[in-house]
């Protein structure tokens, strides 16, 4: 057999020498993980922040609304809103069983009949009460629009959700105003 000349071996499809590396190299995975943790970094703590607020939600609103009604039950069989203390007396993460804590022995929640919505209840409640010509004074944090011309009431729960015992989230109602107020939302 004769060899091909020259010009035949040009025309000839020659295969690749060298073949491009199937994968990913080294550095694009640490680029790609760094990118996943800077995503997490600023996604995961918002992500706890929300879940707090609702978790706070979730209780304070229910329970605002039965301490609302019972109180409106209340004024109409006695003509005033009735005052209730702090109960229990410190927020809990784990939950406290306000219906065995709170609603016991001749306590006014015991005469507002007061059924919390959940069997265990993260937040304290403190109920203020006044009547006709007594200034609604509400706490620190907290405002008033408009001044009260009959009796009235505001209540008040600190829920510490995070779970650090130091800032504690508050929320304020007032008998005036069905808007709830917050302050240090989340913590």
């Amino acid at each position: 057999m004769r060899a091909c000349p020259q010009s035949c071996r040009d025309l000839s499809p020659q295969r690749p020498r060298h073949h491009a590396p199937a994968g990913f190299t080294l550095l694009e995975i640490m680029v790609v993980v760094v990118l996943i943790g800077i995503l997490a970094a600023v996604t995961v703590p918002s992500w706890i922040r929300e879940s707090r607020k609702a978790r706070g939600d979730s209780e304070v609103y229910p329970m605002f609304a039965e301490i609302g009604a019972k109180q409106e039950q209340y004024k109409l069989d006695n003509g005033v809103y009735l005052a209730a203390a702090l109960c229990p007396t410190a927020p809990s993460k784990a939950g406290i069983d306000f219906n065995a804590t709170c609603v016991t022995g001749a306590s006014a929640w015991v005469t507002l009949r007061v059924n919390a919505p959940e069997s265990k209840i993260r937040c304290t409640y403190v109920v203020a009460a006044g009547a006709a010509g007594i200034t609604l004074t509400p706490p620190a944090g907290f405002t008033v629009a408009n001044q009260p011309v009959g009796p009235w009431y505001y209540v008040v729960a600190t829920c510490d959700l995070d779970g650090a015992g130091g800032t504690s989230s508050a929320y304020f109602q007032s008998s005036t105003d069905t808007l709830v107020q917050k302050t240090n939302y989340g913590s």
